[in-house]
This record gives C-alpha cells, sequence and structure tokens, in this order.
C-alpha cells in the first residue's frame, strides 16, 4: 500500500508511482479537493509479494545495502460526501510489510498508515473556507513531497494540514488567505537529531478572472522552519509570486507560479527564483497524464550546509485498455544543489525514480497487479550514491 497542488492530485501523484512521492505541492492554491464525484464508503484489501534490492555504491556505516524478498498487506477506506454546501473526504490506509532476510539497523517488519481528509463549507457565494489534512507513517522515500530524506532512513511521520479562507469580492477579483503547518519526525534518533522539523506557512493570494478560463493570480507567502534536535539550521523564506490558471479545455487544465524566493538562515542569506507548475490532461476517456514542477530551497538533510535548492518534477499515466486491463507509469526527477558556504564543499545530487505497472480485474470486486521501481542517486558525495530495484506482485479485494 503503498504540499497542496490540489490535495488529491498530489496524492494521485504518490498512488501512481509507489514509493515515489516538493515543497511546491504546498503551495498552487486550489483548495477544494477532488468532491467532483459522489463516492460511497469503499474497502480494500491487499496482499502483495515482490522483491528489493537496495545497493550502496560505496560502503559507509550507518548506509547499509540490503536484498530481501518481502510480503506486504493491508487495508483501506475511501468515502466522498459531494454536498453542494459542505463537500468532505476521507481516505485511509492501514498495512505492514515484512522483510525475510535481515535489513541492517532496522527490524525486518516496517508499517504504512496513511489518512486524508478535506472538506470545505460555503457559507454564502462570496465567502468559503476548506481545510486539507493528511498524515502518513511510513518507510519509504518520498522524491516528490520533498518532506523526508532521499535516503532509505527507516520510519517517519509526516503531516501537514492546510486552513484557508476564500471571498470573492466581485465576479472577477477574489482574495484567498491560508495558513498551513507540517512536519517530519524520525524514528532512528540519529537521523531524527538531524532531520526532525515543523514549518509554518502564511500565505496571502489576489486573483483577478480574466476570462471564464483564464485566472490571473498575484501572492506573498512567509514561511518559518524550525528544527527541533539541532540548532543553527533554522530558517525562514518570503516569497513573492505571480501566476496563472488556465483551462484550454474541459480535459486539460494547469496552473503556474513563478517568482522569487527570498530565504535567511542563521547560516547565511539567498535568494533565488522559485517557480511551480501543474498540467492535468485527460487524453481520452480512458487516459490520463498528469505533470508537476517546483523549485525552491528545500530543507531536507541539511545537515552542515548553509542552503539546498532543489528543482522536482514528475510525470504519470494511466491508461485504460480494456474492462480488465489497466497500464501505468511515472518518472519522478529531482535536481538538488547543496551549498557549503565556503565551509564545506558544495555538493551537487541527481535522483530519478521511474515506476511501471500493469493490472488486471479478475472479477468485479477482484484485481491483480504486478510493478517494477527503479531508483537511483548520483552525487558528488559517493557515499551517498545508490540504486534500488523493487519488483512486486499483489492482489487487491473491493467491497
Amino acid at each position: 500500500m503503498q504540499k497542496h497542488l490540489l490535495t488529491f492530485v498530489a496524492l494521485a501523484c504518490l498512488a501512481c508511482c509507489g514509493e515515489a512521492g516538493a515543497q511546491g505541492l504546498t503551495a498552487i492554491q486550489n483548495y477544494s479537493g477532488d468532491f467532483e464525484a459522489e463516492q460511497p464508503l469503499t474497502w480494500s484489501i491487499t496482499t502483495r509479494g515482490g522483491y528489493d534490492y537496495l545497493d550502496y555504491s560505496v560502503t559507509t556505516p550507518g548506509l547499509d545495502s540490503f536484498e530481501s524478498y518481502y510480503a506486504q498487506g493491508g487495508i483501506g477506506a475511501t468515502y466522498t460526501d459531494a454536498d453542494r454546501t459542505t463537500p468532505w473526504s476521507v481516505a485511509l490506509d492501514l498495512g505492514a510489510i515484512h522483510y525475510f532476510d535481515n535489513i541492517p539497523r532496522y527490524d525486518d517488519t516496517f508499517y504504512n498508515a496513511r489518512v486524508a481528509f478535506n472538506i470545505a463549507h460555503q457559507f454564502s457565494e462570496r465567502l468559503k473556507v476548506s481545510n486539507n489534512f493528511f498524515l502518513t507513517y511510513e518507510a519509504q522515500p518520498n522524491l516528490a513531497l520533498g518532506g523526508s530524506t532521499t535516503l532509505f532512513n527507516g520510519q517517519y511521520l509526516y503531516g501537514f494540514n492546510n486552513f484557508n479562507v476564500s471571498y470573492a469580492w466581485s465576479q472577477r477579483f477574489s482574495t484567498t488567505t491560508s495558513y498551513t503547518v507540517d512536519g517530519i519526525t524520525y524514528e532512528d534518533d540519529i537521523v531524527s537529531d538531524a532531520e526532525d522539523r515543523l514549518s509554518h506557512l502564511v500565505a496571502q493570494q489576489f486573483s483577478y478572472a480574466l476570462t471564464q478560463r483564464t485566472k490571473l493570480t498575484a501572492e506573498y507567502r512567509y514561511k518559518n522552519t524550525g528544527y527541533q534536535n539541532v540548532s543553527g539550521r533554522d530558517f525562514q523564506s518570503h516569497f513573492a509570486l505571480a501566476g496563472v490558471d488556465h483551462a484550454w479545455s474541459q480535459r486539460f487544465t494547469g496552473s503556474f507560479r513563478a517568482g522569487a524566493e527570498f530565504y535567511r538562515s542563521e547560516r547565511g542569506n539567498n535568494t533565488a527564483p522559485y517557480g511551480e507548475v501543474a498540467l492535468n490532461y485527460a487524453v481520452a476517456r480512458k487516459t490520463q497524464v498528469r505533470w508537476f514542477g517546483a523549485g525552491g530551497f528545500d530543507g531536507a538533510e541539511l545537515s552542515g550546509y548553509e542552503s539546498r535548492y532543489s528543482i522536482r518534477t514528475g510525470l504519470n499515466a494511466s491508461h485504460q485498455v480494456n474492462k480488465r486491463v489497466g497500464l501505468h507509469a511515472g518518472a519522478q526527477y529531482v535536481y538538488s544543489d547543496f551549498d557549503g558556504g565556503g565551509v564545506i564543499s558544495d555538493v551537487t545530487e541527481h535522483s530519478l525514480l521511474l515506476s511501471a505497472g500493469v493490472s488486471y480485474q479478475i472479477l468485479e470486486n477482484l484485481s491483480m497487479d504486478a510493478s517494477y521501481n527503479y531508483s537511483v542517486l548520483s552525487s558528488d558525495d559517493a557515499s551517498r550514491e545508490f540504486d534500488r530495484n523493487n519488483v512486486s506482485v499483489g492482489v487487491t479485494a473491493t467491497f
């Protein structure tokens, strides 16, 4: 079983890419969730088996390669109430994965728990309030979210909550005020000492509807990040952004934000371009394509570095061949530039995750799937370089 772009778009990207999972995803501001269709309460039970091989380029204490077959199981539930005044939705997944061979530093069993809850309320034709909540307890690195480390570092708890108020001052002009809190904490003490942190993001957006399909935006954001177990790494960012939301058709929509990020930390100050993009395209009734991209300063894996600037992008596609057979594929890429501030050497990294899979509907409520994931990290720091292969087969029952 396996911040806010569209909350559900982010979750869909995760679902398509298995282990994949940017700070940018917490920013493109459509807070309504996916309430287009009513979905009754649906339960699912999944069992899965597979093979996982993680190989580091060099032997480094604390970063150990492993190779093992595994078994995995889980249960999930989803529900959507598409009420016109107060729509809400909830999704819950619980599961565990057991490796049959020894996993260095960790127990051989890892646990997964994920919950998403979205709700909105239309007080009037002008005033709308909504809240998006997401919490996950897992062990796999997540490239798209950008909250976790790139390396396999055991179990962690990551979550965010976004609350926002939108008001339409006229038919064309509206404002959105939002507050987002997100954080991550690791079970491993060594990783926890370096990575545990909590961030607060306040944003004010101004929107003008140029046409029925095109909306222009201007936005200011302030972000404050504090590390829980280490001093000298706290930082703040100010953002000045402009953007556009456009619908080429009912099937093809996009959101764009670009501007500058003014990064201030206890180690130094930097200013750099900041941008976000998200495209959703229903190529046909049976084919969906999603692409996202984001570039800005990152809080993960700072260690002794003054700052980390990352560019994250991902492309996910799914196609329903016929009533029984479905295909999906995805690619996630991250470029990271670690600035040593003249104290330590700068480091550049490239990480890539590729995924592909096929599903087959055996019965109306029973399906099976097979998937393959390949991830690789290339770094100026040879001790971090690795590649990983994961193949699995699973069966899911829904009711």
